[in-house]
């Protein structure tokens, strides 16, 4: 498969999203938000299955595009066999169970799907290996190393968080015009919306954040440090005391 860019990803994802918005149960009413369980399991025949996927806990998914037998854990930490098929996803049972983490499940689901996807799209007889993840909340720092991971993760993003669910959400919760500014603390009104939009959405903050940036409805993020503005102006100041 050779690179695919996030123009490319977007329109998979609308294509798919249009498949979505069809389905027997949904094509009869408004669709305001993307279901990952549904999306996997309802419109691609996927079969979700929950297991401790590592002993420490950082394992997060697995998939893979041929039958492999892959090592997992029982309720008791003790190792064993599953034989993981192409049309299975395995997701570690704490993400799925930890409702605090749910924006986080949602995005591991999507994915794994987009994986499944991306395969289908442009088949390759490679397994995807059990792989440590840690959830990453901001874009793949440059140069890119794992392509294959970065066009899951912003085909993930684009089939969570499709352009018309954001534009509709964003007028459901007054934000039609995007945001400015992101800080809790500057701007705790629009920040309060935002989070009631990402929660309506079932996505966690930060996937909402990027997904505005990547679509121009955020101009500037300090959701990572609310109080930067403050030590922008404070080190201003100290400078002009010290001209």
């Amino acid at each position: 498969m050779g690179y695919l860019s996030r123009n490319d990803l977007e329109r998979i994802a609308t294509r798919i999203f249009n498949d979505y918005k069809h389905l027997p149960g949904l094509m009869s009413q408004q669709v305001d938000y993307v279901d990952p369980e549904i999306l996997a399991c309802g419109l691609f025949g996927f079969h979700i299955d929950y297991f401790h996927l590592s002993k420490d806990g950082l394992t997060l998914r697995m998939t893979a595009f041929k039958e492999v037998a892959v090592e997992i854990y029982n309720d008791s930490k003790q190792p064993c066999l599953y034989y993981l098929d192409v049309k299975t996803l395995l997701i570690e049972t704490d993400l799925k169970n930890n409702p605090t983490l749910y924006g986080r499940y949602h995005f591991t689901m999507a994915h794994e799907t987009a994986h499944q996807i991306l395969a289908g799209l442009y088949p390759t007889d490679r397994v995807t290996q059990n792989r440590v993840i840690h959830y990453r909340g901001h874009s793949p720092q440059h140069p890119i190393r794992d392509w294959s991971e970065w066009q899951a993760d912003n085909l993930a993003s684009a089939l969570l968080l499709p352009i018309e669910i954001v534009y509709g959400a964003l007028h459901r919760f007054d934000l039609e015009h995007g945001i400015d500014i992101l800080s809790k603390v500057y701007r705790p009104k629009e920040y309060g919306q935002f989070c009631e939009m990402a929660e309506f959405l079932g996505v966690s903050k930060q996937a909402m954040s990027i997904r505005l940036k990547r679509l121009s409805l955020l101009k500037k993020d300090y959701l990572q440090n609310p109080y930067v503005l403050v030590d922008v102006e404070k080190e201003d100041d100290e400078g002009w005391l010290n001209l």
